[in-house]
């Protein structure tokens, strides 16, 4: 695939591989790899589409007298350093690199894989998550991990669950990442590679690692909702003139909350603030659409 083949390229240049592994139910170490799918999910003039987006273990550092694997992000051909974690029992600690500081700040604790179904994570930050579920998935190599659900406390609609030994459904780096960035993108973990080789993990929702193969074979870029965030009505933008057959509304928990026979227009004035997916009916598709309610 063109998109993993050029990563893989730029990655060997980035990188020294170490081949380290901490079992399969630990957070890996180095020289394994999160291929992920940034997109942009706002109106004009906010940036349009998708783009990839790697983050990789690199290389073990010592900070305050303990071992770290250092981790990069990889955009556009650049590579840089984001920080440094390290594993203690069902805990992830990282450490955020400041680059302005040239130094490592504070250790924080980035996952709790001993969390059970209730139980909540970073209930002191502004965006606390609650534990739905725990469960078991079979990863490729069918080794069974245990996934941790969650909901944003106070952010209606929105999810993220953990899988032990991979990380977040949004990547490792992006774990409670609950809003879009300045610039509207949200991150989508497409799959993970251990030792850049083997794939341990792959979405079921993209079944790719590859973005090129999800924008090649989609059928939606002929539609959008204007505006995206909206608080009163949302346009479909239909620049083929699609024959829209009907139009579904439903929560990140799969309920319906909305059906409409046809039209291009949504009224969601009623509607809860928080994030929705949009499902256009056409004779040929169904297209889906992330919508973000604002109050």
């Amino acid at each position: 695939m063109k998109m993993l083949q050029k990563l893989r390229k730029s990655l060997a240049l980035a990188i020294a591989v170490i081949a380290v592994s901490f079992g399969a139910q630990a957070q890996v170490g180095s020289g394994n790899t999160w291929y992920i799918m940034g997109k942009y999910v706002w109106s004009p003039p906010y940036p349009q589409g998708s783009f990839e987006y790697t983050e990789y273990v690199g290389d073990v550092t010592t900070i305050n007298g303990l071992d770290y694997n250092e981790i990069y992000t990889l955009t556009d051909g650049v590579s840089e350093l984001a920080g440094a974690y390290r594993l203690e029992d069902e805990y992830v600690f990282f450490c955020k690199w400041n680059a302005g500081a040239n130094d490592y700040e504070e250790e924080v604790l980035m996952y709790d894989y001993s969390l059970t179904e209730g139980d909540f994570f970073n209930d002191d930050s502004d965006n606390p998550m609650q534990v739905t579920e725990v469960s078991y998935i079979t990863d490729e190599l069918g080794v069974q991990r245990k996934q941790i659900s969650f909901i944003y406390v106070g952010i209606e609609n929105e999810t993220e669950f953990w899988i032990e030994g991979v990380g977040s459904s949004r990547g490792f780096l992006n774990v409670g990442r609950c809003e879009p960035t300045a610039e509207g993108a949200m991150f989508y973990l497409l799959c993970f590679h251990e030792n850049e080789n083997e794939i341990i993990y792959l979405n079921p929702e993209y079944n790719t690692c590859d973005i090129d193969d999800i924008e090649e074979n989609s059928v939606e870029n002929g539609m959008s909702l204007f505006p995206n965030p909206a608080n009163e009505s949302v346009k479909i933008v239909n620049d083929d003139n699609v024959c829209v057959n009907g139009i579904e509304l439903t929560d990140v928990f799969g309920r319906t909350v909305m059906s409409l026979s046809g039209g291009d227009e949504i009224n969601v004035s009623e509607l809860p603030a928080g994030n929705y997916l949009v499902r256009i009916i056409t004779n040929d598709a169904v297209i889906s659409k992330k919508l973000f309610v604002r109050r």
